[in-house]
């Protein structure tokens, strides 16, 4: 039998990742940063994304990257934790 998988099956979206980040940036910008509950729930959030991160490197380099867009998101994901995590730093 020929098994054929879809584009999207056979490698990382990297849309996890930015949707555990997407939360954290309304809390950063809209809740006050001097609040014990939600810096606990910030870095929760930004582990959850670090994790998803590591499930996505996985999945790249079990099977590979082929397509730009894909390294486009690689790149964006990565900024934006690395902004994330900047921001969550600087609220200690």
């Amino acid at each position: 039998m020929n098994e054929t998988k879809s584009p999207r099956a056979a490698t990382g979206t990297w849309a996890l990742p930015l949707l555990a980040l997407a939360p954290l940036a309304a809390i950063g910008v809209l809740a006050d940063q001097t609040s014990t509950l939600w810096n606990a729930i910030s870095w929760v959030l930004w582990a959850l994304s670090a994790l998803s991160v590591a499930v996505e490197w996985a999945t790249v380099l079990r099977r590979g990257m082929r397509r730009s867009a894909q390294w486009g998101m690689c790149i964006l994901v990565h900024a934006v934790m690395a902004w994330q995590l900047i921001a969550l730093l600087n609220q200690g």
